[in-house]
């Protein structure tokens, strides 16, 4: 695996956070913008929408998480 994908990997299962998507009109799974944006910035992994994110989104991890796609 490449050492981008790898990276990419990671941030996926470190940092993503489900929270219902505005443009897919549901539920969906997202991942910060990049380590430098600010706090909150999360992009869509469905449909590519960049939000910012108030801090009461959930953990993808969550044992309790319905469908995240």
């Amino acid at each position: 695996m490449s050492e981008r994908a790898e990276k990419m990997s990671n941030l996926l299962m470190l940092a993503g956070v489900t929270a219902t998507c505005a443009d897919c009109g549901d539920e969906r799974l997202f991942v910060p913008v990049d380590e430098d944006a600010p706090g909150g910035a999360y992009c869509c992994t469905s449909c590519d929408a960049a939000v910012f994110l108030l801090s009461v989104v959930d953990p993808a991890w969550r044992e309790t998480a319905g469908r995240v796609a």
